[in-house]
C-alpha cells in the first residue's frame, strides 16, 4: 500500500511540460441519406451564389447546406444529364456549369433556365475532340475554356464560335506530346502546363502558340501507373506540384526550374501513399488527397507532411482514406469527394476545438465514463474526475492517462468509483471529493490517505456526498456537499468541522460551486440560490437572489459564479446569466432573447482579454464585457457537465462532458462576420414547385434569378422556400420576410425557411426574405421578388362599365313596367273611386234625409250650397269673359278672384270641426295622432269621406276640382299606407 501511495505521490511531485499536438482537424459527413445521388464524388464546385456542386457516379447534386437537388441522366433531354458519371466542373465567367463526363462528352447547364446542351466527340465543327471520355475542364485567363480528354485538347472562345483542337503528336512540339491528357492549370506567365500520359509535362506558351516539354522529376517513372491520371497544382505562382497515381508528389520551380521528388517512405518525410488523386493549396499548405491514406497537409517551408485518416473510433475523422477530390469554397470550407462514402467538409470555424476521449484499443485513454471534476494543481498537472470511473491523471500526451484506485493505488483500469470534485489544501495535499465515498486526503508528506466520512461526530462530514473543494486564499478548505450543507477542512487535523448556517430552504444545502471574490468573500452556488460568506462581517446572506426567485423558480439553480476586472459579480443559473452590482445592489438578466444559445448554464470564468466564458451543455459563449455582446459556437462531440472546467496557464480552457474532454484556446475562437448570401429556392403554388422545365409554370426561369411573378387571382396558396448559404452550423441560421403590400413588420421566423399566404387580394407585392448566419451577422438586402395578382374579371374596370350599364338598362326598363303599373293601378283606382261615389251618394241621401235636422248636417249642407251658387256665378262669368276685351276680362278674373276667397269660409271650417269631432268621438284628434303625417287639408278630406260626401260633394266644399281632390286622396292612401285594393272610405268610417 504504501508502495503505491508513494507511485501515486511522485506523479503529484513531478512537473508536466507543454503538450505538442498537431492540427486538430474534426470532419463533417453528407451521405446518400442526406440526400448525395451517390456515394463516390468525383469532383466538387462552388458555383457563384455560393451553392455547392458534387458530381458523382450518378449524377449531380447542388447542395445550399440544407438539402441536396438532384440532376439525374435523361437520355440526351435538356432536363437533365447526358450520363450518369461525371469527371469534372467548372463555371465559366459567364455563369455556365461546363460537366465532363467520364464516357459521354460533356454538358453546358444554364442555371437561369436551368437546361442542359449536350455535346459529344465529333469532327472538326464541333466543340469536343473524337473523345468521349472527359478528363478535366478548365478556364484561363482569357475565358477560353480548355477541355481535355483522353484523346485531344479542346480549346473553346468565350463566345463559344471558335475552337482550337490539339492532339497527340510524336514528331516536333506542334501538338501535345501524349494522347490522354489529366489535368491542365495556367501560371502566371500566360503558360498552359499539360499533364499527359508522357513521363514529361508539356506546356504550351499562349504568347509564341507552341509546345514544348518540361523535366519535373528525377524519378524514373517506367509503369503506366507513374504517368497516369497525373493532377497539377500551382502554389503561391512560384511552385508547381504533379502528383499521379503512383509518382508521388514532384515539386517544380517555375522560376528557376529545379524540381524534386517526394515518395512514400519515413514518417513525415514523404505522402503517405504513392498514390494521389488531388491536390490542393490551402492557405499556406498543400493538401494531398491519396488513395487509401487519407489526407496528407504538406508544409511546403519544413519540407514536412501530416497525414490525417479514416478512424473508425473517431467519427469526426475523415469517412475513409480514399479521397478522390479536393476543394476550398469562399467560406474556407474544404470539401473533400470521398469514394464510396460521400463528401465530407473541413470547417476551420468548426476545429477550435479538440476531444480527448476514450480509445477502446488503448488502456491509457480516458475511461468510457463522464468527466465530471477537473483541477490544475500546483504543479501544473490536470488531473480528471470521472463518473464510476475513478481518478485520472493526464500525461505529457494529453490523450493519456494514468489511472488511480481510491485508495492511491495506480491501476491498469479505471476505478468504479465517482470522483466530483478535486482540489488541494495549504498543503499541496490532494483533495478529492467523490460520492457516496465521502473525502479522501493524500498528504504528501505522510504519504497516507486519510479517508473522511459522514458521521456522528462534530468532525464527520455532514454528507458523503462531496460536490465541492475550494481552498481559499487564507489558506481555509470549505466543504461543499449534496445535502449536508457546507463544512470547513481542517489539513493540520485532518477534520471536519460542521457549519451552522441559516439555510432558507433544504436545497440550499446542495452545494456545486464555490468562489472567492476580490474582497474575500465566499459565494457558495446551490439549488436554492446563492449563499454568501462576508468574511469581513463573520456572516451569511441567504437571500440574494429571492426577488428575482420568486419570478421565475429556475434561478433557484445556480451553478458558478465569477467577479469580473469591474468587480460585477456574475451568476450562471438555469434561467440565464446574471450581472450583479454589489455597490448599488442591482442584477440584469442575460438569456436566449440576448443570445445566450441554450439554458441552463453549467459553468462560468473568463480568458486572458477578461472576457467571460459561458458554458452550457453543447455551446460555449463568450461574452464581451464592453459591448455584451454574446458570440456562441456549438460543441457537437460533447455535453457538458457543470463545473466540470480549468483553464491553464497557456490560457487554453478545458471542459468535461458525457464524451470525455473540449479542449479550446478563446484567443482562437473566430466570429463568423461573412453576410451569408440569400436566396429564393423554390416557388410553390398549392404546394406544387414551380420550374422553368414546366410548360405550366408561372415562371420560366430558375426562382433564383427571376425578379416578377404574374399569378391568376384563384391561384389563391403561395409558398415561399429561401435559404441562407452558409456551411458554419447551418442550422443556426435565422430568417426574417415580408410580404410588403400585405405584411406590415418583419416576420422574424428564427430557422423556418418557408413563408405561405392565402388568398391575397388582386395588386402588387413584394416578397423579401433576409437572414443572419450562426453568429446573428446579417444579410439585410436578402432576396426579393415581386408578385403580381391579376384582378377576377368581374373587378376589371371594363367588366364594371359593363356591369353599370347592364344595371342602367335594367333600371330603364324597370322604371317602364312600373310606370306601367302605376297608370294601371290609377285606372282601377279610379274605377273603384267612382264606384264608392255612387255608394257614398247612396249613403248620403239617405243620411241627409236620417240627419236633415243635424246642425253638422246643416252647416255642411248650408256651406254646399253656398259653394255650389258661387261656383255656378263664377262660371257664368267665366263664360261671360269670353270675347270681351282684356280689360274686362281683368276685370272678371278679380270677381272670379273675391268669390273663390267666399268660398273659402274659415269660420264655417272651425264650426265644423267642433261639431264633427263633438259627433264622432274626438276622430280628427285621434286620426291626427295615428298619421301624424297628414295635412289639416288632408285630414279635411278624411272627415268629409267619414260623412259619406261623394267626391264632387268635397270637392264643392273645398273649391277644388274632383280631379285634385282625388288626387289628394291618392296621396292620403299612401301616407296612411293603404294597400290599392282596400277602400279608403271603409278605413276612414271605420276608424
Amino acid at each position: 500500500m504504501i508502495k503505491q501511495l508513494t507511485i501515486l505521490l511522485t506523479l503529484l511531485l513531478m512537473s508536466i511540460g507543454t503538450y505538442g499536438q498537431k492540427k486538430e482537424m474534426q470532419f463533417q459527413h453528407l451521405r446518400e441519406e442526406d440526400g448525395l445521388s451517390h456515394a463516390t464524388v468525383t469532383s466538387i464546385l462552388e458555383d457563384n451564389m455560393g451553392f455547392m456542386w458534387f458530381g458523382t457516379f450518378k449524377g449531380l447534386n447542388r447542395y445550399d447546406g440544407y438539402e441536396m437537388k438532384t440532376y439525374a441522366y435523361s437520355r440526351g433531354k435538356n432536363t437533365g444529364l447526358n450520363d450518369d458519371m461525371i469527371s469534372s466542373l467548372i463555371q465559366d465567367h459567364n455563369g455556365f456549369i461546363w460537366i465532363g463526363y467520364l464516357n459521354n462528352g460533356l454538358s453546358i447547364f444554364d442555371p437561369k433556365t436551368e437546361t442542359f446542351q449536350h455535346f459529344k466527340g465529333g469532327d472538326e465543327n464541333e466543340l469536343m475532340v473524337p473523345s468521349e471520355s472527359v478528363n478535366k475542364i478548365y478556364e484561363d485567363s482569357d475565358n477560353n475554356v480548355w477541355v481535355v480528354t483522353s484523346n485531344g485538347i479542346s480549346v473553346i472562345s468565350p463566345n463559344r464560335k471558335r475552337r482550337e483542337k490539339y492532339y497527340y503528336s510524336t514528331t516536333g512540339f506542334s501538338q501535345i506530346n501524349g494522347e490522354s491528357i489529366y489535368d491542365v492549370i495556367e501560371d502566371k506567365w500566360n503558360r498552359i502546363w499539360l499533364a499527359t500520359d508522357n513521363r514529361k509535362l508539356c506546356v504550351y506558351d499562349k504568347n509564341t502558340k507552341k509546345f514544348s516539354e518540361v523535366e519535373y522529376t528525377n524519378r524514373p517513372l517506367i509503369s503506366r501507373d507513374d504517368n497516369d491520371k497525373k493532377n497539377l497544382e500551382i502554389y503561391n505562382d512560384t511552385l508547381l506540384y504533379i502528383s499521379s497515381n503512383n509518382g508521388g508528389l514532384a515539386e517544380y520551380n517555375l522560376l528557376t526550374g529545379d524540381y524534386n521528388t517526394y515518395l512514400h517512405g519515413e514518417k513525415g518525410k514523404g505522402p503517405s501513399s504513392n498514390n494521389i488523386k488531388a491536390l490542393k493549396q490551402v492557405d499556406n499548405e498543400l493538401w494531398i488527397a491519396t488513395d487509401g491514406a487519407g489526407l496528407d497537409i504538406f508544409n511546403v517551408k519544413t519540407k514536412t507532411f501530416e497525414n490525417y485518416t479514416n478512424t473508425r473510433l473517431d467519427p469526426t475523422s475523415l469517412s475513409s482514406g480514399v479521397v478522390w477530390s479536393l476543394y476550398q469554397d469562399r467560406q474556407d470550407n474544404v470539401w473533400f469527394g470521398i469514394y464510396l462514402e460521400g463528401v465530407d467538409k473541413y470547417d476551420p470555424r468548426k476545429n477550435f476545438f479538440r476531444d480527448i476521449t476514450n480509445s477502446p484499443c488503448n488502456e491509457q485513454t480516458l475511461p468510457n465514463k463522464p468527466v465530471l471534476a477537473l483541477y490544475n494543481d500546483s504543479k501544473n498537472r490536470t488531473w480528471v474526475g470521472t463518473d464510476w470511473g475513478g481518478l485520472q491523471l493526464q500525461e505529457k500526451d494529453e490523450t493519456l492517462f494514468k489511472h488511480f484506485s481510491i485508495e492511491g493505488d495506480e491501476v491498469k483500469e479505471p476505478g468504479a468509483y465517482v470522483v466530483k470534485s478535486i482540489a488541494e489544501d495549504r498543503f499541496g495535499n490532494l483533495l478529492i471529493g467523490t460520492y457516496s465515498e465521502g473525502l479522501q486526503v493524500y498528504d504528501v508528506k505522510t504519504r497516507k490517505r486519510t479517508e473522511i466520512k459522514r458521521g456522528v461526530k462534530a468532525t464527520d462530514l455532514p454528507s458523503n456526498h462531496v460536490w465541492a473543494i475550494f481552498t481559499d486564499s487564507e489558506g481555509i478548505t470549505w466543504i461543499g456537499t449534496l445535502g449536508g450543507g457546507i463544512a470547513k477542512y481542517d489539513p493540520v487535523t485532518k477534520s471536519i468541522k460542521k457549519l451552522k448556517i441559516g439555510y432558507n430552504i433544504g436545497s440550499q444545502e446542495h452545494i456545486y460551486h464555490i468562489f472567492e471574490d476580490a474582497q474575500n468573500n465566499l459565494w457558495f452556488s446551490t439549488d436554492g440560490g446563492i449563499m454568501i460568506y462576508n468574511r469581513r462581517t463573520d456572516s451569511w446572506s441567504p437571500n440574494l437572489l429571492n426577488d428575482l426567485i420568486e419570478k421565475d423558480h429556475n434561478f433557484n439553480y445556480v451553478k458558478g459564479v465569477y467577479q469580473d476586472n469591474l468587480r460585477h459579480i456574475w451568476i450562471a443559473t438555469a434561467a440565464g446569466l446574471i450581472k450583479y452590482l454589489p455597490e448599488r445592489n442591482e442584477f440584469k438578466i442575460y438569456n436566449q432573447s440576448d443570445g445566450i444559445p441554450e439554458l441552463p448554464l453549467q459553468a462560468i470564468t473568463a480568458d486572458n482579454y477578461g472576457n467571460l466564458l459561458v458554458i452550457s451543455k453543447k455551446y460555449v459563449s463568450q461574452f464581451s464585457l464592453a459591448t455584451e455582446k454574446v458570440v456562441s459556437f456549438y460543441v457537437p462531440n460533447n455535453s457538458f457537465n457543470y463545473n466540470a472546467l480549468v483553464k491553464k496557464d497557456n490560457g487554453e480552457i478545458i471542459v468535461g462532458g458525457t464524451d470525455g474532454i473540449t479542449v479550446f484556446n478563446p484567443q482562437k475562437l473566430k466570429e463568423n462576420y461573412t453576410q451569408p448570401p440569400v436566396y429564393i429556392t423554390d416557388f410553390e403554388i398549392f404546394n406544387k414547385q414551380q420550374t422553368p422545365s414546366d410548360s405550366s409554370s408561372v415562371i420560366k426561369e430558375s426562382i433564383s434569378t427571376v425578379r416578377e411573378i404574374n399569378l391568376d387571382y384563384d391561384q389563391s396558396v403561395i409558398n415561399f422556400k429561401y435559404c441562407a448559404i452558409n456551411f458554419t452550423e447551418t442550422e443556426r441560421n435565422k430568417y426574417a420576410y415580408k410580404l410588403e403590400g400585405f405584411d406590415e413588420q418583419w416576420n422574424f421566423v428564427g430557422d423556418r425557411r418557408i413563408a405561405t399566404y392565402t388568398n391575397l387580394d388582386p395588386g402588387r407585392y413584394t416578397f423579401k426574405v433576409k437572414a443572419s448566419n450562426n453568429h446573428g451577422v446579417w444579410n439585410n438586402e436578402g432576396a426579393t421578388v415581386t408578385l403580381f395578382i391579376d384582378a377576377p374579371y368581374w373587378q376589371t374596370t371594363w367588366f364594371r362599365a359593363l356591369l353599370i350599364a347592364l344595371l342602367l338598362i335594367v333600371f330603364y326598363f324597370a322604371q317602364k313596367v312600373r310606370m306601367q303599373n302605376v297608370k294601371r293601378k290609377y285606372a282601377l283606382n279610379s274605377i273603384q273611386a267612382e264606384r264608392e261615389k255612387v255608394e257614398i251618394q247612396n249613403q248620403n241621401l239617405e243620411k241627409e234625409l236620417d240627419t236633415t235636422k243635424s246642425e253638422l248636417a246643416n252647416i255642411t249642407i248650408s256651406h254646399l250650397h253656398k259653394n255650389q251658387s258661387l261656383q255656378q256665378i263664377k262660371q257664368k262669368l267665366e263664360e261671360a269673359s269670353v270675347g270681351l276685351a282684356n280689360n274686362d276680362k281683368r276685370k272678371i278674373k278679380r270677381i272670379v278672384k273675391d268669390i273663390n276667397k267666399e268660398s273659402e269660409d274659415h269660420d264655417y271650417w272651425d264650426k265644423f270641426e267642433h261639431q264633427f269631432n263633438k259627433s264622432h268621438d274626438n276622430f280628427l284628434d285621434r286620426f291626427k295622432i295615428e298619421y301624424p303625417d297628414l295635412s289639416k287639408r288632408e285630414l279635411r278630406i278624411c272627415a268629409y269621406l267619414r260623412m259619406d260626401l261623394d267626391n264632387q260633394e268635397i270637392a264643392t266644399l273645398m273649391n277644388v276640382s274632383v280631379r285634385t281632390l282625388e288626387t289628394s286622396r291618392y296621396r292620403i292612401r299612401k301616407k296612411i299606407g293603404l294597400e290599392n285594393r282596400k277602400s279608403l272610405t271603409k278605413m276612414i268610417t271605420r276608424f
